[in-house]
């Protein structure tokens, strides 16, 4: 099939049959509800040592100060 059959037959589809093939395309298939939970399950607790409050306080004291620090990698 050419180039110009394809896109001809793109352009007849609807905006949602394209959404849907751009997704397909870029590999970012819609996850049914069971897999959104199961995936949602595994990432649970992953941040349990991150602390909230001292990076809320962080924040405020950068903030603060004079000087103003360049993001550091």
């Amino acid at each position: 099939m050419a180039l110009e059959e394809i896109l001809l037959k793109i352009r007849e589809l609807s905006e949602a049959e394209r959404r849907e093939l751009l997704r397909e395309l870029a590999g970012q298939k819609k996850l049914s509800e069971r897999e959104a939970a199961e995936r949602f399950d595994r990432a649970a607790g992953s941040w349990s040592d991150f602390d909230a409050e001292g990076f809320v306080r962080e924040v405020y004291t950068r903030r603060a100060s004079d000087r103003r620090l360049g993001v550091e990698w």
